[in-house]
């Protein structure tokens, strides 16, 4: 079974989402990536953070984990990252991919403000109050 690692990078009261439009689709993600066999799900979400985002990251903690039923039976795990460094740039396969049909832009959007946002999946929007209620209001 593959499995994916998402992170919800925080800073500031954003959070850094992936616009995507795919055809006539628009939608908002978290970063993600498929966890490659034999490898830590840990170590596969700080690789590929750096290698699409740009981003060396530090993973917090595991904020919640879902089967999404609805597309593709897959395990999902989403992780919390407050601490990180580099600039936000998209990179690599996703960087190559970019093109009129099919686009992906990494955003930096106000937490408070993303409820309405078509969310890919569903799954992620449902659980979003786990996200901002792990943010300290001083940050």
């Amino acid at each position: 079974m593959k499995i994916r690692a998402s992170l919800a990078i925080i800073k500031n009261w954003k959070i850094l989402l992936m616009h995507r439009f795919s055809m006539w689709k628009e939608y908002f993600i978290l970063p993600w990536w498929w966890v490659e066999e034999n490898e830590d799900i840990f170590d596969a979400a700080i690789r590929e953070a750096r290698e699409e985002t740009n981003l060396y990251v530090e993973i917090e903690k595991e904020l919640f984990n879902y089967t999404d039923d609805e597309y593709d039976s897959r395990a999902h795990h989403v992780f919390l990252v407050k601490n990180f460094s580099g600039r936000a740039k998209l990179w690599g396969p996703e960087a190559q991919r970019n093109s009129k049909n099919n686009k992906y832009i990494l955003e930096w959007h106000t937490i408070t403000k993303i409820w309405n946002l078509n969310f890919y999946p569903d799954y992620i929007k449902k659980n979003l109050s786990t996200i901002v209620n792990n943010i300290d209001p001083k940050e």
